[in-house]
């Protein structure tokens, strides 16, 4: 039923082959395209429907037979996308070449063929015209049957100023030059969808590497910054060859090339062969890139390069099953990550970084299942979410750990053999596991993938060994009606104890079951979800969460396990299941912790209570409980790496700067003071991992001098991720005026339309600056609108941003009220999320208001 809702094209035409030539202007910003598409006619027809969007069809032929025909009329859809092509006579079955010649525009909206553009060594503006097609757009430069499912060969000849180079998917077969202009045609691609073709031409530079099995691997950047991109060439070449390996299949290009691109919505796109990436997701310089820049590009580099597989080779038949792609490419990149850099502990980080974040949305009723139906083109962007990435990629290590190494990794093997250069389900994907490990994953994974949300599992131990379990869904703001508690998961629930590190699993496939687990048995204390799993929260009774709180002090448990405690609680703070005062009693056992991951979520979840009561009268006391948690951790780490330490001390020590420097510590802000100074005489005797830290705790006062030269650093700096250091510093300044400043940064031309959401993030960090950058959105909607709206990627992230932060009753009316009237194509989920936020948020402060004024008494 739900296929015969989408907005599909109609089946009587399938393209098999597209031979397009294109000639953009830098100049114009107008490119020029001829094309040939080879056709298969599969019922007599005298009109062709095809995608096309913000382009103009000058001429239309068709060739059967040796037989040519003009088009009679050329129609467009603009709501549709499409263009209706009339011939004169009709097109009979069998194969027949359509001919189109067409004009579209380089345009700056990140989407389709789109210009970028960037300043060189010289201080010249330069531009170079690139592609962003995923999901929707390749309609933009070409004509086509822009669906997943309709996929086709590729033959791209580009024409360019000869100066300029020229690349897309696959490698030239032929260059030629005439009047100050080169040609090249690149080699007829794989068949493949539409979303995977890309080109650039511009000015470049590339570092250049080969695998071990010989494939050409080369890193473009724009001219200067080649050597910027040594360590994604180095990540890459390995990481080709580790999935080379894990799937049992061999690269199918000749060549893999990746490209930093200045302006670029998304973090990267992995189009078949030419990977193209934001800046700050492919380059790292060694003496101006903190470490988290570092893990960022190789985990962005992974999971790239996983698409090749898992999305390029075999992709989703339709944007329902957008989470075949992300969520494998999510979790195989960690993957990939964890096996290049053993020692960055990333399966601790996958629990912060992934499933507590797709928990966090998936708590909401507002959220949808990771199989979400989708109808438009329109709706596709929507669903680029934590749900389709963080919980896809949580399910799969769920199931990837109940299946056992060998089993997921054969049946993973089974279904790209199988399916390759097709398209698939998910369904197809639970079969290939089911045939090799002989489980019945359709039936454990079903409610997983169609069901919304997720479970709570209440643990009380009723004797020795012996436990009441039950699980019911899990709501952000409170126990589910029963009409929302349909749902009965299948949940694989590992469990262990001070007395064997060896985790016993059980089944819990019904809403209540007692169970007696004899490795727990005498222990002093058990935790559930041991490992962490299972994509699931664990309330424990009273005296089992007591004993738990010990190990943790002790700790007896491992890092993810305490992150795991840490975590739950909090959400259960959250949904009304535990007192918030109960949760930071707990916060106090981890006094000894020393885990950036553990300290991290603990920090984000801290945070996060701060900005709801930062109006309140006991939110001094509540920043001296914030100075005592953290400054023992902070005297160890102190300002300096010290030699031997794990790198992952150097994004714990600019966290736990970053917060005491935030809460007003004097000593913290005295040094920050010292290192600025330092830091503008001689840039790199300050390590870049403190940085903003420093920048952030000099802002903090509000001073007009420091922020005019934090700005300075922002409009002279050289490598943009320290552009960017400074921007979100300029956007914490407490100073009113300041935050004014940096958020007219937005529409003024300063900042990249890509960054923008660095403004939002940073301005809405606190009480006031949620209000001005509110109403600074609200004045200037038509801008929003104009530049981001109408489905493209960046739409719903700024609505989220702005709107969900808030935690009122009132201000969810009025943001609601706001919209009434507003065209939300694109985000209209966004803004059902936000509203339900804020509730959610608004009921918390409301349930926990009495309770955390009488404990801050201690802190008077």
């Amino acid at each position: 039923m739900e296929t015969k809702q989408r907005q599909l094209l109609p089946t009587w035409a399938v393209p098999s082959l597209y031979d397009i030539h294109l000639t953009p202007n830098l100049e114009t910003f107008k490119f020029k395209g001829k094309e040939t598409v080879h056709l298969e006619i599969k019922q007599n027809t005298s009109k062709l429907i095809l995608h096309s969007r913000e382009i103009v069809v000058e001429k239309a032929s068709i060739t059967q037979n040796e037989t040519l025909a003009q088009s009679k009329t050329i129609h467009y859809e603009p709501k549709e996308q499409t263009v209706i092509i009339e011939f004169g006579s009709e097109i009979k079955v069998g194969k027949a070449l359509l001919h189109l010649e067409f004009e579209g525009e380089l345009n700056d909206k990140l989407a389709g063929f789109y210009r970028s553009k960037y300043t060189n060594a010289s201080g010249e503006q330069k531009y170079l015209a690139t592609t962003q097609f995923e999901p929707t757009d390749a309609r933009r430069a070409f004509p086509c049957w822009d669906e997943p499912a309709i996929k086709a060969k590729f033959i791209i000849t580009l024409t360019f100023p000869k100066h300029f180079i020229a690349l897309s998917n696959m490698p030239p077969v032929s260059e030629n030059e005439h009047d100050g202009l080169k040609t090249i045609k690149f080699d007829v691609s794989p068949i493949m969808s539409t979303y995977l073709v890309a080109f650039v031409i511009g000015e470049f530079e590339y570092v250049e590497g080969s695998t071990k099995e010989g494939v050409k691997f080369r890193v473009f950047t724009a001219p200067g910054k080649k050597d910027l991109g040594l360590f994604a060439l180095d990540c890459g070449v390995k990481v080709l060859s580790y999935f080379s390996d894990y799937f049992a299949i061999p690269y199918p290009l000749p060549k893999q090339d990746m490209i930093a691109i200045p302006d670029f919505a998304a973090g990267a796109m992995e189009n078949w062969g030419l990977i193209t990436y934001r800046e700050t997701a492919l380059l790292c310089d060694p003496k101006n890139s903190p470490f988290a820049t570092k893990s960022r590009v190789a985990y962005v580099v992974a999971h790239e390069l996983a698409h090749q597989w898992f999305g390029n080779l075999v992709t989703m038949e339709w944007w329902t099953d957008l989470w075949l792609n992300e969520g494998f490419a999510t979790f195989i990149g960690n993957q990939a990550v964890d096996h290049l850099f053993p020692e960055w502990d990333i399966w601790t980080q996958f629990l912060s970084d992934y499933i507590f974040r797709a928990q966090r949305l998936d708590s909401l009723r507002s959220s949808h299942p990771i199989e979400v139906p989708i109808y438009r083109s329109e709706e596709v962007d929507e669903i680029f979410d934590a749900i389709s990435y963080s919980k896809g990629a949580s399910v799969i290590c769920m199931l990837a750990n109940f299946l056992g190494e060998e089993n997921f990794r054969n049946g993973l093997r089974h279904y790209l053999n199988k399916h390759k250069y097709g398209n698939t389900v998910t369904k197809d994907l639970w079969a290939s596991l089911a045939e090799v490990s002989k489980v019945p994953v359709d039936k454990i994974m079903d409610n997983w993938t169609l069901s919304i949300g997720y479970p709570v599992i209440t643990v009380e131990q009723t004797g020795d060994g012996k436990f009441k379990l039950s699980q019911r869904r899990f709501l952000a703001d409170g126990a589910p009606n029963p009409e929302e508690d349909k749902t009965t998961w299948w949940v694989s629930i590992g469990a262990r104890s001070n007395k064997s590190k060896d985790v016993t699993y059980v089944d819990l496939k019904e809403k209540e079951q007692e169970v007696t687990i004899d490795s727990l048995k005498g222990a002093d204390w058990v935790k559930f979800n041991a490992g962490q799993k299972g994509f699931f929260k664990v309330k424990y009774s009273t005296d089992v969460s007591k004993r738990l709180a010990t190990a943790v002090e002790k700790l007896d448990l491992n890092p993810v396990d305490r992150l795991g405690i840490l975590g739950d609680a909090f959400a259960l703070a959250q949904s009304g299941d535990l007192p918030l005062v109960d949760v930071l009693d707990l916060v106090k056992a981890y006094h000894n912790e020393d885990n950036y991951a553990v300290w991290l979520d603990l920090t984000e979840n801290i945070h996060k209570i701060a900005s709801l009561w930062e109006t309140e009268a006991s939110y001094p006391q509540f920043k001296k409980f914030i100075n005592n948690l953290y400054k023992p951790i902070g005297s160890k780490l102190g300002w300096d790496p010290k030699p031997g330490e794990s790198e992952l001390y150097k994004l714990l020590r600019s966290s736990v700067l970053l917060t005491l420097g935030g809460n007003g510590d004097d000593t913290i802000a005295s040094e920050a003071r010292k290192r600025f100074d330092a830091y503008l005489a001689n840039p790199e005797s300050v390590a870049a991992d403190i940085r903003y830290a420093i920048y952030a705790s000099v802002l903090r006062s509000g001073n007009q001098e420091d922020f005019d030269k934090i700005f300075k650093i922002f409009t002279t700096a050289d490598l943009h991720e320290e552009k960017l250091r400074a921007l979100r510093a300029l956007g914490t300044s407490k100073n009113e005026a300041h935050i004014k400043r940096v958020l007219e940064m937005a529409f003024s031309g300063e900042v990249r339309d890509q960054d923008i959401m660095y403004i939002f993030f940073s301005t809405t960090g606190s009480s006031k600056g949620k209000q001005l950058t509110w109403d600074f959105v609200k004045n200037n909607w038509s801008k929003v609108q104009s530049k981001f709206g109408g489905g493209l990627f960046l739409f719903g992230r700024i609505i989220e941003l702005v709107c969900g932060g808030f935690y009122s009753e009132e201000k969810a009316t009025e943001i609601e009220q706001f919209f009434k009237d507003k065209d939300l194509t694109g985000g209209h989920r966004a803004l059902s999320q936000s509203l339900e936020k804020i509730r959610a948020n608004a009921k918390f402060l409301e349930r926990n208001r009495s309770g955390l004024t009488a404990w801050l008494k201690q802190y008077d």
